[in-house]
């Protein structure tokens, strides 16, 4: 088990399905509040955790990649990720876009900017562990302001790389605060941005579908990091 830690907190592994279940319980929660996208279209905690990250979490947990953070003093979990090998991901989960609309126009819209990432910002072929796929990460907002998003960030990518050799990590980013960290403290690359308002949702009827025409957020960023 790899830890990091200083005197009130403590980076850890998820390794068991009690932790896990928790760990995407604070991300749905932290998500239907301030993820730019999840607030505008309203979605909630509970929705979240059933339709995307439980799923999700279950996934990619025997990778041991995903990483928790807990406060020492209440031996509270405040902060967590979850990462995956892309290659695997890809593999499970092919892009492919003549295939019917899901129900969720924001998980086309993922899938198509991870399929953009893979084919053309990557600019050489996917092979297996090379690329660490940060899906979703959140902390607590009582413990903001700390340093623990970036510190945790940094250990699970600096894990990535010492023990099992990725050379980059891809995230979306759609929030401003996780942008800022991946390209002031971690020299992440901005590859394709697009805004989601102006996102032609292709698989829906005609083509013409715009489902976030009115979302004045933040873009969404394909970002790079050579770890």
């Amino acid at each position: 088990m790899a830890t990091s830690s200083d005197n009130e907190y403590e980076i850890t592994l998820i390794e068991n399905e009690t932790d896990a279940r928790l760990c995407t319980k604070l991300i749905a929660e932290e998500f239907s509040l301030s993820n730019p996208l999840s607030v505008f279209n309203k979605v909630k905690a509970q929705e979240l955790y059933d339709t995307w990250l439980w799923p999700l979490m279950q996934d990619v947990l025997d990778e041991k990649l995903s990483f928790l953070v807990r406060h020492r003093p209440t031996n509270e979990i405040i902060a967590a990720i979850i990462a995956s090998d892309l290659f695997i991901l890809c593999n499970k989960h092919p892009y492919d876009s003549s295939g019917p609309a899901s129900n969720n126009p924001m998980s086309d819209l993922s899938s198509e900017m991870r399929d953009r990432f893979v084919h053309h910002d990557l600019d050489q072929k996917l092979k297996p562990g090379m690329v660490l796929h940060i899906s979703a990460g959140a902390t607590q907002s009582k413990h903001a302001g700390k340093g623990v998003a970036a510190q945790l960030r940094t250990h699970v990518c600096n894990y990535a790389r010492d023990t099992k050799r990725f050379e980059y990590a891809y995230i979306q980013t759609v929030h401003p605060a996780t942008r800022h960290i991946y390209i002031k403290k971690m020299n992440g690359k901005e590859m394709t941005t697009i805004d989601p308002a102006t996102w032609v949702w292709k698989k829906k009827g005609d083509g013409l579908s715009r489902p976030v025409k009115d979302y004045k957020g933040e873009p969404i960023v394909n970002m790079l990091v050579k770890l």
